[in-house]
């Protein structure tokens, strides 16, 4: 039992950082396809109030309604680089996709677990795809990519 509590532990909290992964890339697409469908610009936006991750979707005239994510997930802010706010973490997307503002990217951690996951905005045109640790850093001194 005590050989296999730390292997589960670990498969659970790498497939819950998998999860809240496919859920942050699913919320920033979402954003972007709101953006091209109204001809507005529309955020996703990314906060942790009390240790709990939450996400949502919203156009610049509306308030979030926020959602939680996976409970013991939270945001690496040492290694995410979207764009601040006095809540916590926005990407933007203009009338027809295109990101609006800052690129960069969203790291997540899970308890109990060294591994990230992050969610890139690579490019302008609002290319978005996922990453994980890596054993040697990037040019900007960050693990996740």
């Amino acid at each position: 039992m005590a050989i296999a509590a730390p292997a589960w532990n670990n498969f659970l909290a790498t497939r819950n950082l998998t999860s809240a992964q496919d859920q942050i890339l699913q919320t920033i697409r979402q954003a972007q396809v709101q953006a091209i469908q109204t001809h507005r610009t529309w955020q996703a936006s990314f906060q942790e109030p009390n240790g709990i991750m939450q996400f949502a979707v919203h156009g610049l005239d509306n308030p979030p309604t926020w959602q939680n994510s996976i409970p013991s997930i939270h945001i690496d802010p040492g290694e995410t680089t979207l764009s601040t706010t006095s809540s916590g973490y926005q990407v933007q997307f203009n009338r027809i996709g295109q990101v609006n503002g800052q690129l960069g990217r969203l790291t997540i951690v899970a308890d109990h677990s060294q591994s990230k996951r992050c969610v890139f905005v690579s490019t302008l045109l609002g290319l978005l795809r996922k990453g994980h640790e890596q054993t040697r850093p990037d040019a900007g001194g960050r693990y996740c990519y």
